[in-house]
């Protein structure tokens, strides 16, 4: 990880230092990782969940800057919880992550502006460097592999990624 920490340290500001950041990851593999690569960012308040009604709970005391979800979960789904969040800070940032080909149009996904990301992750660097980028409100396609990202035809709100 060693690299990947010069990544994410390269161009930290303290901003992110005070920002909230929420996982919300069933896979205890995904949810460490997650968990690792948002410690080795600098961002000292995030909160991460098992199970999206610890998420709810964190979104009610206090909304987040950056919601990372897993998309398919018990009970309530990652796209519902966006909304979720949305409904609590409209200027979120949203990541959902899937290991699934899914047909969208089987959620209700109407005005969710949010980023796709499809498990596995080949790449860490660029999903560190996507992370980064999330955070800091900066342009996300730059340096980018134009096969890397596209927008989903169906919902063009939504950007779908794989790394």
């Amino acid at each position: 990880m060693f690299g990947i920490e010069l990544v994410l340290r390269r161009g930290v500001t303290d901003s992110l230092h005070h920002q909230k950041v929420l996982v919300v990851e069933d896979d205890p593999t995904y949810l460490r990782l997650w968990e690792r690569l948002i410690h080795d960012l600098g961002v000292d308040d995030f909160v991460s969940a098992k199970h999206p009604e610890k998420a709810i709970d964190s979104l009610n005391k206090q909304p987040a800057d950056l919601l990372i979800s897993d998309v398919i979960m018990p009970h309530i789904n990652g796209y519902e919880l966006a909304k979720l969040a949305r409904q609590k800070n409209p200027n979120i940032e949203i990541l959902l992550t899937t290991g699934y080909q899914t047909d969208l149009s089987r959620f209700d996904l109407a005005g969710l502006k949010c980023h796709l990301l499809h498990k596995p992750y080949h790449n860490l660097q660029d999903v560190c460097i996507l992370l980064k980028r999330l955070l800091n409100r900066e342009n996300l396609y730059q340096g980018m592999a134009e096969d890397s990202f596209s927008d989903n035809l169906d919902f063009p709100e939504i950007t779908e990624w794989i790394l």
